[in-house]
């Protein structure tokens, strides 16, 4: 995930540079097998940046629901993605969550796994984020009887 404008920039030169060796690849006089595996591989990471690059602008536009429902794991996305749609630079979102900035760079470049629960949940309530957990069925574990 792109966290900020500084990676988005790194990723749009690198896709750059991964479009351009995909091309110098596939024009190789010796274009073997093991050449054609180079290029799709490079393909498939030239995707990946793509996809990358679309979620980021797509944050930036304002185009994407930062609020969809997610899985509890996401949590640390959410925050990131919350900065992002709203054009706050470090210094700013780390003025709201209320911490240093060097903290908060710290956090985003460890995917804020180093966050307690606690201190996620009050960021989420800083930046005006309710966590709604859907209702599931608890279904007990049946176990086998053995017989001795």
């Amino acid at each position: 995930m792109i966290k900020n404008e500084k990676q988005y920039k790194i990723s749009k030169k690198l896709l750059g540079e991964v479009i351009e060796k995909i091309g110098n690849t596939k024009t190789e006089k010796d274009y073997n097998i093991k050449r054609k595996l180079v290029a799709e591989s490079l393909e498939d990471f030239k995707e990946d940046i793509e996809n990358e690059i679309r979620e980021y602008e797509k944050l930036k536009s304002g185009k994407s629901a930062v609020l969809k429902e997610r899985s509890l794991s996401s949590l640390p996305d959410i925050i990131v993605e919350y900065k992002i749609a709203n054009h706050l630079t470090h210094k700013e979102f780390a003025k709201i969550l209320g911490l240093k900035e060097q903290q908060l760079q710290r956090y985003e470049a460890e995917s804020f796994k180093t966050v307690s629960f606690q201190n996620l949940m009050k960021f989420l309530d800083l930046i005006n984020l309710d966590l709604k957990i859907k209702e599931t069925v608890i279904k007990p574990i049946r176990r086998n009887k053995t017989t001795a």
